[in-house]
């Protein structure tokens, strides 16, 4: 990909997946810095962007590791260079714990429990190799997806620290539910989850079990978050992206729109349309439509497999060749469709960033 370095993104064939590094910087400025005010960790969660490049770039920012969802995820951002890593969801099953403490031998790695047989499990196969694996416990704050209760956290932390080939790191609990709520319910719910955690740490605390990490948020809520006094480490990472998504739907405040999607007019024969070469294979769609930044005068009405449907005002004269620059609604739902993702400074290409974790679902 080196030939396409130093070109204006126009140039390069579409439909093409690019970043506005301008916008990115800024994101990822304000969120190590609204972290940082509260004294709150920063390890971004990178089921977004999947790209290794991208993952370093927020290291080198100022973030202490990443997140994952995957352990596939988590071994590609391994191989690419990241060192320090969590995977913020219940691994199960041997393949997958085998494959997990292969990668603890490589990397520092942290894992996420809630039940007692998969501890023993993790456990077992990590001493086997002669590995570490690092644990938080996974409390439930209300999103009802996993985790324990705040009692029921001592007695596996307390497990952790008894068993071979683990170490207690701390706790986690994710507010996912949180995220797209209206603002006064997203601060009252955030309080909520986080008096959930200050219970479970009170818990562990009681039983004299001081826990190092206390690990959650989400990009809808990491502002609100980090001021709440229980997390010491956020996961928000999405929004070093920012979407359609995240501004409209969840109210991210002071970020700018960094993910962009080049698609090119194919048609403009029916009346009052355009027709594009972008559909829902090229831009996620469960969560919303895109929208058009440029030109001026296009609107998008629909995402047929490959094709954007764009409805056009008269003073809009588009012909067939010309460029459509859109945002994508949920980033989550656009990357991981490509294998490229470009990076972009005053309209040309600094960088090219494989997306190499697209599709690890493992």
């Amino acid at each position: 990909m080196a030939d396409v370095i130093g070109r204006r993104v126009e140039e390069l064939d579409t439909p093409v997946l690019w970043v506005d590094l301008d916008a990115l910087d800024h994101n990822v400025a304000t969120m190590v810095r609204v972290t940082g005010e509260h004294g709150v960790d920063w390890r971004p969660h990178v089921k977004a962007s999947k790209a290794p490049a991208l993952a370093r770039r927020l290291v080198e920012a100022g973030a202490v590791g990443i997140t994952c969802a995957k352990v596939g995820e988590a071994e590609v951002m391994a191989q690419g260079g990241v060192a320090d890593i969590l995977v913020a969801n219940e691994v199960v099953g041997p393949q997958k714990i085998a494959r997990l403490v292969a990668l603890a031998a490589r990397v520092t790695l942290c894992v996420a429990v809630d039940d007692e047989a998969n501890l023993r499990q993790i456990s077992d196969a990590a001493s086997a190799a002669g590995v570490n694996v690092d644990v938080l416990v996974d409390v439930n704050v209300g999103a009802d997806r996993c985790g324990v209760t705040p009692e029921a956290a001592p007695a596996l932390a307390r497990l952790v620290l008894d068993l071979p080939g683990v170490s207690l790191r701390g706790l986690m609990g994710y507010e996912g539910h949180v995220m797209g709520m209206q603002a006064e319910d997203k601060e009252a719910e955030s309080g909520k989850a986080a008096d959930v955690l200050h219970q479970a740490i009170a818990a562990l605390r009681a039983e004299g079990i001081e826990p190092r990490v206390v690990s959650g948020g989400g990009t809808g809520n990491y502002w609100i978050a980090s001021a709440l006094g229980a997390l010491t480490e956020m996961q928000a990472g999405g929004g070093v992206l920012m979407d359609l998504t995240y501004g409209e739907r969840m109210k991210v405040p002071g970020h700018r729109q960094a993910l962009h999607l080049t698609a090119q007019v194919v048609s403009t024969k029916t009346p009052g349309r355009a027709i594009a070469d972008a559909g829902w294979k090229a831009m996620g769609m469960h969560t919303g439509l895109p929208a058009v930044v440029s030109p001026p005068g296009l609107s998008v009405r629909g995402l047929n497999a490959e094709h954007t449907i764009l409805d056009r005002t008269d003073e809009s004269p588009v012909e067939p060749g010309q460029r459509v620059t859109l945002v994508p609604h949920y980033s989550d739902s656009t990357v991981l469709l490509h294998r490229q993702m470009y990076a972009v400074r005053d309209g040309r290409v600094e960088e090219a960033w494989p997306i190499a974790a697209a599709g690890m679902l493992q």
